[in-house]
């Protein structure tokens, strides 16, 4: 299969690898020289690109013609230009479509759920209350209304794995809000099996989400992970309310893949990222 990949960051890299191995032609975007001679040296064929870059020019024709487009583009942090980033992600989308790209898979965020309380399903009301999960959620309905049964979105709770831990960012701070607030993770291992899976079983024209199965709360999790790690552990204040968010039920989606998580707790996050 012709795959290319649009963010060959740090999901989008180990994805691609493994990709590679079963056998699949990769042809993967990077946003820097330095990251693309990394990429090339690993085997895949690269082109430097930036969102809001010409898409007609030579160089991404490989990458619009293909038989699975895969977009994993951030939208760039709290610092995020939502209408730029909108424009040209649905941009990108449609000469996908007009260069004969014939599915399309976008990665999004559980973000698009918004303050919501509660259990939530692939189903639930999508309310975004962030610039993040707004212009998630425009550019979900885009590629569904270019794509339709032939596209598939992933929403993912917040992403844990090589290196990467929230625990690293809170560690310290102290008087932190929502203490009784649920943890929604994923490990990036889940998520690049459960994307392996929607390939293999052909599960377009859905909307997926992923998600640990177990959720403690911010400050029974975070604190107790801080202590694993040898950081100083974070501070929170009294809980005025008992709310505890939402908690992200990915039953279905796991059901439907066949997948079963290896990492199902946020406990066992943690002894994986250590080893990496």
């Amino acid at each position: 299969m012709q795959i290319s990949i649009v963010g060959c960051g740090w999901l989008g890299q180990p994805l691609a690898q493994q990709l590679l191995k079963s056998g699949h032609n990769i042809v993967a975007t990077c946003r820097s020289k330095a990251k693309l001679q990394q990429l090339q040296q690993l085997g895949l064929l690269v082109q430097q690109f930036n969102l809001g870059d010409e898409l007609n020019k030579e160089t991404m024709q490989a990458v619009l013609q293909s038989d699975l487009l895969i977009l994993n583009v951030p939208p760039g942090g709290k610092h995020i230009q939502a209408d730029f980033f909108i424009e040209h992600m649905c941009n990108l989308v449609k000469q996908a479509k007009f260069k004969g790209t014939q599915n399309l898979f976008f990665i999004s965020t559980t973000a698009v759920y918004g303050e919501a309380q509660g259990e939530i399903i692939e189903q639930s009301v999508c309310q975004p209350t962030t610039l993040s999960g707004q212009a998630h959620l425009q550019i979900e309905q885009c590629v569904l209304d270019v794509f339709k049964h032939n596209a598939c979105i992933l929403r993912l709770a917040g992403l844990v794995g090589q290196e990467r831990h929230p625990a690293k960012h809170l560690a310290a701070k102290t008087d932190l809000a929502n203490p009784l607030q649920r943890v929604n993770l994923v490990h990036q291992q889940d998520v690049i099996e459960a994307i392996k899976l929607i390939m293999q079983g052909q599960h377009f024209g859905h909307i997926l989400h992923l998600c640990a199965n177990d959720h403690p709360s911010r400050q029974t999790y975070y604190q107790w992970a801080c202590s694993k790690l040898n950081l100083v552990e974070p501070t929170f204040l009294p809980s005025e309310e008992d709310k505890t968010g939402k908690q992200i039920n990915a039953q279905w989606t796991c059901n439907k893949l066949g997948l079963e998580l290896k990492y199902p707790s946020p406990y066992d996050m943690l002894g994986a990222y250590s080893k990496e």
